[in-house]
């Protein structure tokens, strides 16, 4: 440890930012769900392989942090931006390497899929920390 240790900051609380991440978060989260039911019942639905297993194996992850998404915790927003890199994985793949239309589904997976993972950081980070988890700040 160094003599001169610093204090540790608290972290800063916005209210506004936390409010356009929340909205940025649920028009990412439930635009993801709808693109996908969509897209593979209707749209563009797969030829050689069931559409029950694309749904379940895309659908049924997103349908795990529903609850806290809908309650607006802080730890489901911290730890669903990891779920939302797999949608834009997907997403760049359909981009570049399928035909037109799926090449505007995979562009509207991506902007979703980065909203959903922008507004989830930026609730998290401007929410307060619940009083439980909170550390005693060194002096």
């Amino acid at each position: 440890m160094s003599p001169t240790k610093k204090k540790r900051q608290p972290r800063l609380e916005s209210p506004r930012h936390a409010a356009v991440g929340r909205v940025l978060t649920l028009i990412g989260y439930f635009g993801l769900l709808i693109l996908i039911v969509n897209w593979f019942t209707w749209i563009a639905p797969p030829v050689r392989v069931p559409r029950a297993l694309v749904l379940g194996a895309l659908a049924i992850p997103l349908l795990f942090p529903l609850r806290g998404i809908i309650h607006a915790r802080r730890y489901t927003h911290q730890w669903i931006g990891f779920l939302s890199m797999l949608y834009f994985i997907i997403g760049v793949d359909v981009w570049y390497n399928h035909t037109a239309i799926e090449q505007l589904l995979g562009m509207s997976m991506v902007v979703l899929s980065l909203m959903l993972m922008l507004g989830s950081s930026l609730y998290a980070r401007y929410t307060p920390t619940p009083p439980e988890q909170r550390k005693p700040v060194d002096s």
